[in-house]
């Protein structure tokens, strides 16, 4: 069977403290309507489930990279693109470290459902199978913030979709060639990948009201 870009399941994390309720996610499935939660092992659950009959895109709205300059007094800088929320300052920070866990921690459920999928962070190779997934960032700040962090992660979900079901070529948020990849370090740890090159290679950041098109 052949699988299209609107063919592809799409699941996004708001970055945050299970416990401390700061954590929600949304589900954006082919031909269903939006699923949303805060359980992030429903979360997982229903991305294995889907994962069974449709490609996935899965994204995390955190830091998923960081700059890798060559230069000390740069260290800890801004992303290109990133403005004023940059990942090393106050909130930036927080989420960058509790993605670590989240990531890792959810990267190793999918893979025990999901053991022979394969793995991609590469726009340029979205996922044609059953269970291999495309992971990605999303950023969602500003105006383009939702309710609540369930409502976040449903607005990433639409608008990773819009750019999966679109004809024209889009480009990530972020603009960062030199990086350390905190996703690919989790998709090593996970056995999602053993290839060390996922370690420095920036992934797709999603931003709702940015020009992806420009």
């Amino acid at each position: 069977m052949s699988y299209g870009r609107a063919d592809i399941a799409i699941g996004v994390v708001d970055v945050g403290s299970p416990r401390g309720g700061k954590l929600g996610w949304a589900v954006l499935a082919p031909n269903a309507d939006p699923v949303l939660g805060k359980d992030l092992d429903a979360f997982i659950d229903a991305m294995t489930t889907l994962g069974a009959n449709w490609p996935l895109a899965i994204g995390f709205e955190a830091p998923l990279f960081i700059p890798t300059p060559r230069a000390a007094l740069r260290i800890q800088r801004g992303r290109g693109g990133e403005g004023p929320r940059r990942w090393s300052a106050g909130a930036g920070a927080a989420v960058t470290t509790a993605a670590l866990a989240v990531v890792t921690y959810t990267l190793a459920g999918l893979r025990r459902g999901l053991n022979e999928a394969a793995a991609s962070t590469d726009i340029g190779a979205l996922p044609t199978r059953p269970g291999d997934t495309l992971f990605f960032e999303a950023f969602v700040t500003a105006a383009a913030k939702g309710a609540d962090h369930a409502d976040d992660a449903l607005i990433a979900a639409r608008e990773m979709r819009a750019l999966l079901t679109g004809d024209r070529p889009y480009r990530s948020a972020i603009d960062e060639p030199e990086v350390f990849s905190l996703l690919g370090a989790s998709l090593l740890r996970t056995g999602w990948s053993s290839d060390l090159a996922v370690l420095s290679a920036p992934c797709l950041v999603v931003r709702p009201g940015f020009d992806h098109y420009g």
